[in-house]
Order: C-alpha cells, then structure tokens, then sequence
C-alpha cells in the first residue's frame, strides 16, 4: 500500500505527464509546419523525413513576399478580420449593455432567441445570406465579406453577462450627476468592460481571420480572396507546393499569434470575468 504523500507523488508525476504528452500532440503538427517551411523541395519529401531541415531554405519566404497576390490575399484578411472584430465587438458591447441594465418587455424572450441563434450551424443559414448578399450587390465585395461576422450572438451574450457584474449603483449615480444613457456608456461601463472587451475582440478577430467558407461562397474574383481562399493557389492539378503551403500557413498564424502575446494579460482577466458569472 503507497502512502499517502506517495500516492500524492504518484498522482502529480501522471498528471504532469500526460499534460506534457498532451502538449506535445498539440504543439508537433505546429512545429512540422515550421520546419518544412525551411527544407528546400528534394528535402520535403524525403523517405524517411526529416524532422529538422538539414539545410535550412529561405527560398519560400522570400518568393511570398515577392508575390504581390500574396499581399493582397494578407491584405484582404486585414481588411476584413479588423474592420469585422471593430463592428462585432461594439455592436456586442451595446447589446449586451441593453440586455443587462435596461427593463423591457420581451427582453427575456429577446435573449432566449439570440441564444438559440449560437446552437445554430453556419451551414443552415449561409444560402439565405448569400441570397440577402445578391439581393444587395454585395458578391465580390469588402461588405459582402464582412456583414455576416458584424453580429455575434455569443458576443451578446458574453458581454451581457459581464456587464451584469457591473453596480447597478454606478449607473444610479451617473444618472443622478445628470449623464445620459450614452454618457453612462462610454463612461461607465466601456472602461469597466476592458477585459471583456479584448477577450471577445480577439475571439473575434481569430474567428474572422481564420473562416474559409464565407469567403469561399461570396468572392467571385482572385483579387478578394482572403489568406485562407490565397493558401489554394499553391495546390496544382498535378502536384502541391507543399514548401509554399507551409511558409503562407506561418505567415497567415503569426497575426493572430501576435494579437494573442500583445493582449495576453487581459485573456486571463477575461477568462476570470467570463461569461459564467452572473
């Protein structure tokens, strides 16, 4: 029979090892991606693999950068991932402040709806989109790409329940000092929601930066694509530029990957005021 300090020591020497083995069945598929984008073409596929370059190449991502459909494929989902995350998270940040601190009727079956919306697959409603995209001359365009992600329902529902933490006090004593209803906004609950609000932005922006089907159904031009529709060019009739492949996949990451360690600190404030609470 093991003691009871052993069995502790048994107990966390399994939980760390299958946290490590876990990791590493995460962070391999990243680490290959990299590496092949610095083997020259013979290396890639060779028999058996390699799984650090034997000689490192640059050639994949000097030729990217030359490639000014690339650019404009990295442009596009600028475009679109930024200018989407903006809208989504202030559209977010204002339904969530109605849903959380103004009294109306229908509110509750208001709230209930939007959250069955979240329960529903893109697929169901992507031809009715589309249609709406048609009707409104929006095929091929930066609108027609960025209208269906200026909504979130999760985003609603995220910051309504961390504004609901939020006093009903403070807002009391704003409206006694005389601030209006945009007044308590802006001062009040914009800067109290903080956290949330970068939490769900960069939610949002990894969601929108990363969506093919979207862009895949609305954009009729090679000139619209997004980074994720650019990354197929390198995929012949005949053969696959994996070197290419892997190199546009590295660059495409490192935005969001950037976006991540510059607001790290509030990912975890985030996590902490999370939409569990209230």
């Amino acid at each position: 029979m093991l003691s009871f300090r052993s069995e502790q020591r048994l107990n966390r020497i399994v939980t760390h090892f299958i946290l490590v083995l876990s990791s590493l069945v995460i962070i391999f598929p990243f680490f290959w991606m990299i590496s092949t984008s610095f083997k020259p073409d013979a290396e890639i596929l060779r028999i058996p693999p390699t799984l650090l370059p034997v000689r490192w190449n640059t050639g994949f991502y000097q030729e990217l950068l030359q490639d000014t459909v690339f650019l404009r494929f990295f442009l596009n989902s600028l475009i679109v991932a930024s200018t989407g995350t903006v809208l989504s998270t202030f559209n977010s940040l204002i339904a969530g402040f109605v849903f959380a601190k103004f009294r109306f009727r229908g509110r509750e079956l208001l709230f209930f709806l939007i959250l069955l919306t979240i329960m529903v697959p893109f697929q169901c409603y992507m031809i009715p989109l589309y249609v709406l995209a048609v009707r409104y001359s929006l095929v091929d365009t930066y609108a027609g790409l960025i209208f269906p992600i200026i909504v979130s329902s999760f985003g609603i529902f995220f910051m309504r329940q961390n504004i609901q933490t939020i006093p009903d006090s403070l807002l009391e004593a704003a409206k006694i000092d005389g601030a209006s209803v945009w007044g308590t906004f802006f001062r009040i609950i914009t800067p109290l929601s903080v956290s949330a609000i970068v939490i769900l932005a960069i939610f949002q922006f990894m969601t929108a930066w990363g969506d093919f089907i979207w862009p895949l159904i609305i954009t009729n031009s090679r000139r619209m694509f997004v980074l994720e529709l650019g990354l197929s060019q390198f995929i012949g009739e005949f053969s696959v530029d994996y070197g290419m492949i892997m190199a546009g996949a590295f660059v495409a990451i490192l935005p969001v990957v950037t976006v991540f360690l510059v607001f790290r600190r509030y990912v975890i404030e985030g996590m902490t005021l999370s939409g569990i609470k209230g």
